[in-house]
């Protein structure tokens, strides 16, 4: 698999060539190290940063009212 980074309105963002690589449900990034790089809910991928912010997030805080909409969009 052949990936390479690309600067796109200067974000960093990953070209997949062809394959099917995963794409946060959150961030809308292609993780680095694909598929192992974050878990699934509901069909929905978090990458590992996401994930780390979500562990990290106050109770309370904009970032952990963020997730709480968009986990409770997945499950009901």
């Amino acid at each position: 698999m052949i990936i390479h980074e690309e600067k796109i309105e200067g974000q960093e963002t990953l070209v997949n060539e062809g394959k099917v690589l995963p794409v946060c449900y959150r961030c809308a990034q292609v993780p680095k190290n694909g598929l192992y790089d974050g878990f699934r809910v509901e069909g929905m991928f978090f990458c590992s940063d996401c994930q780390q912010e979500l562990f990290t997030a106050e109770q309370g805080s904009p970032e952990y009212q963020e997730f709480l909409f968009l986990i409770k969009g997945l499950l009901f």
